[in-house]
Order: structure tokens, then sequence, then C-alpha cells
């Protein structure tokens, strides 16, 4: 019998993937008249573990000493992008400039009044890559200071929701480091960290849960699905509001139970006020900074708007509908002036009849109003104006 050549297999583990990276994760930090705190929070973000970063610094056209600042840092700083605008659009303007000059597969919008610790990036990142549910954003939990002196290490919302058990999931974390090591060059996180990612469900967003924005790192795909907003100008702060919701109710997130940035109050926030409280608001409701209840209507107008897009880009119209319906559900509700409707939901659904019908399908559109408790002669009004147009 003759010999057979013998056959010796590479070690997949030693093939180096030189052409592969980690992700670009893009840094987007806002800046109005926050040049006191604006080297800082520029220092946290050269200062990350994680080494494929651009910074994009956008200055809303500061009175302050921003700008000897920013020139100090465009020094120091060489590779980040500094954009000066001539006048203060508002944070979600300028975040939306940002955006669209920044190019990283991730994308985090950082107060100029906030803190990045070390870590920050190159936890959400592994969590991201070892994830088995493609969510559209993680938010970390944060530090809360006054000034420069720690008060609480937690966000109340996020650990009340760590708490609860809710987004507690088995198999969710599949190490990036351990099932792909080559693809993982940094520092692995501690075991620890398998056990406190929880998950939000898509559709769960009726209380609010999450870090401020500062918290949190997006995925670009999910935030090209709501940027693209026109309206956006009306927003001028709270911009979580908008983004979170909006790419929560459809795509789900994750919360990271490990701080890992510092959420800065020094009695100028535009939001908070003070730390937080147990069973206390930390923002003066329907003051004039309590944008909240306008970015969820901003949601379901784009939501509506858009319904031919979302309808073609998720798996069945019924998550659509169930999203609208989760949005509505979130407290407090939102009333409507429309007659014979309870919510701006409903009396939205009901305004743009003509456009949602066609694109939902009516038997779809009817069962939304009536999940809706939309009064019987308003949906009535809507199936007769719905059969003229047919007939048109």
């Amino acid at each position: 019998m003759d010999d057979k050549p013998e056959i010796h297999f590479q070690n997949t583990s030693d093939i180096k993937l030189n052409k592969f990276s980690l992700p670009l994760v893009s840094v987007i930090i806002v800046n109005y008249n926050y040049g006191r705190f604006l080297r800082e929070a520029a220092d946290s973000v050269f200062a990350q573990n994680y080494p494929n970063i651009e910074c994009i610094i956008v200055d809303n056209a500061s009175t302050d000493d921003s700008g000897g600042i920013l020139l100090d840092l465009s020094r120091q700083y060489p590779s980040a992008a500094i954009l000066r605008r001539r006048d203060n659009g508002g944070q979600s303007i300028a975040s939306k400039e940002g955006f669209e000059a920044s190019s990283g597969e991730y994308v985090v919008f950082l107060d100029a009044d906030d803190v990045l610790l070390p870590a920050f990036i190159e936890t959400h990142i592994f969590v991201h890559l070892s994830l088995r549910i493609p969510v559209g954003f993680s938010s970390a939990d944060m530090i809360q200071a006054v000034q420069s002196r720690m008060v609480l290490g937690t966000i109340y919302g996020l650990s009340e929701y760590v708490r609860s058990g809710r987004g507690k999931r088995s198999g969710i974390i599949r190490r990036v480091d351990e099932s792909a090591p080559s693809m993982w060059p940094l520092r692995s996180p501690d075991a620890a960290l398998e056990d406190q990612v929880h998950l939000m469900e898509p559709c769960d967003v009726g209380t609010w849960v999450w870090a401020p924005t500062s918290g949190c790192c997006f995925r670009r795909d999910a935030l090209q699905l709501f940027l693209n907003n026109a309206a956006l100008g009306a927003l001028r702060s709270c911009m979580d509001a908008y983004l979170i919701r909006g790419i929560s109710v459809l795509m789900g997130s994750v919360l990271i139970d490990r701080s890992l940035a510092v959420y800065r109050l020094h009695g100028m926030n535009v939001f908070s006020k003070h730390p937080h409280l147990y069973f206390m608001l930390s923002y003066e409701r329907g003051g004039p900074s309590d944008d909240d209840q306008l970015g969820r209507k901003m949601v379901i107008d784009h939501l509506i708007a858009n319904a031919k897009l979302f309808l073609r880009k998720l798996h069945s119209p019924h998550h659509y509908m169930n999203a609208l319906l989760a949005l509505d559900d979130a407290w407090p509700r939102l009333s409507s002036p429309v007659p014979g409707c309870r919510s701006y939901l409903a009396g939205k659904i009901v305004m743009e009849a003509s456009a949602l019908a066609p694109a939902l399908g009516l038997s779809n559109f009817l069962d939304l109003l009536r999940r809706l408790k939309v009064a019987p002669h308003v949906i009535l009004k809507a199936c007769l104006n719905r059969k003229k147009e047919k007939r048109s």
C-alpha cells in the first residue's frame, strides 16, 4: 500500500487578518458656552483605551471663551475636526451636522459638560460585537457629579430597570474575544460584564430607563433612519428624547450596568436641575427645558410621515403598529385637539388617514384606530373618505 502524503492543516488562530480593523467610533461633542468644561470633555475622548476614534467638535456660536479653547484643542489634537456654526441652532441641529461630517460605524454624542471614563468606548464596542441581538444602541450607567464632586454612582431609571430583572436574558452575550480572539486585540473586559448587559425589547419604551445622551453608543445604521428628519430644528434640547425612544421602540437597546461616564450638574444644565432623589423629579415638568413630550411627538410624526419606508424595512406591519401604540402608552400621555381622539397618536393617524390607510392596508388601519379607542363616528368617516379616494 502506497504511503499517503502527510497533510498539514494550518492553525486558523495563527492567521493574521490584517485587512480587518475594529469599528470606527465617531465622538461628536456639541458645545455652547461650555468653554470651562470643553477641554475636559475633549481630553476624555483622546484618553480612551480604544484606538479607532474620530472626534468632531461642533460649536453652536458660543459667546464665552470657547473660541480660544477650540484653538488650543486644534493644536493639541490635530486629528479633531472642529465645526463652527454661525448661529445657535440648538443641540439637535448641531448634532446632525456633526453626524453628517462623521463616518464611524458607531456614534457617541458627548455633551460638552460631560466626561467619558477611559473604558467607555472599549466596553460599548465589546458589548456590541458580543451581542447575539443587533440592537440600535447601548446605554451605560453614569456617575452623577455636581461641578467636580461625585454625588451618585448611578442613573436612577437605569438602576431601577436592572433591579427589576426584566432585561435579563440568558445567552445574549457570546464574547467576541472568545468566539473570534484574533479580531479583538484589546484587553478583555472581566467576566462580570456578561451579567451586566440587560435587554430592552423593541416597543418597551413606556418609562425612561436609559442614561442621558452622553452615556449612549449608537449604531450608525439606526441613526440614519431618524436624523434625516427636516423637523429636527424644533427640538433645541433633549435630543435623546427623540433618538433613544425612536430607535429603541423599533430595534431595541441594551443597558450596561456599569458606570462608564460622568454626568455633570452645574446649575446651567438644560434639563436636569439636581442629582436624582428617590420619588423626586430632577427636572421641571412642563418647564421651558422639558422637551421630552415634544421629542416623543416628533418620533410619532416621523414614523407616520415615513410610513412607507418603515413598513418596507420592518419584518411586519404589526411591528410598526405596535411601535406606534407603545409610544402612545408612554407616560405622560400626549393629548390631541382632534375631536373623538383620546391621544396625540390617534389624532395624528386620523389627520394622516389618506396616506397611512393605503400604506398599512385598510384592515390594519381600522384595527389601529379601534385599538386607540377612536370614536366610532370618526372611524366611519375615515372609511367613507377612503372609499371616495378609491373612486376618484
